[in-house]
């Protein structure tokens, strides 16, 4: 994923990854730093995954509980949820359970269309 997405793999790692049929998500720390994270969409093409839309994250010390977004085909988010093992979201009325990283990082990522009107947030840390 790492060299397919660009991403030096001698410093880069993923700090998280979620999918949904043919839409994935990732969290990549570029530097392996945390100083400079990327929130990635990736789409499934011809038998693998292929990078898709990228914007800064912000640094890893001061990622927060929930930073959620959307693009033609799908919403996403990612947060942090230090000492948790699974957080709720919820999105147009359906609630997930996101399991949590080692390093209190979560993902999510729903396909299908997606516009600014939804809403999706944060319901619990478990």
């Amino acid at each position: 994923m790492l060299a397919r997405g660009g991403w030096q793999p001698r410093y880069a790692r993923v700090l998280a990854v979620a999918s949904d049929g043919e839409v994935g998500f990732a969290l990549v720390d570029g530097n392996g730093d945390g100083q400079e994270l990327e929130a990635e969409l990736w789409d499934w093409q011809d038998g693998g995954w292929t990078a898709g839309s990228s914007s800064g994250a912000g640094g890893l010390d001061w990622l927060g509980a929930i930073h959620a977004g959307w693009a033609e085909r799908a919403h996403f988010a990612f947060g942090r949820a230090l000492g948790a093992d699974f957080v709720t979201v919820r999105l147009d009325e359906v609630s997930y359970r996101v399991p949590v990283s080692g390093l209190g990082i979560w993902v999510f990522v729903k396909a299908g269309d997606a516009d600014e009107r939804s809403e999706l947030t944060l319901e619990s840390r478990e």
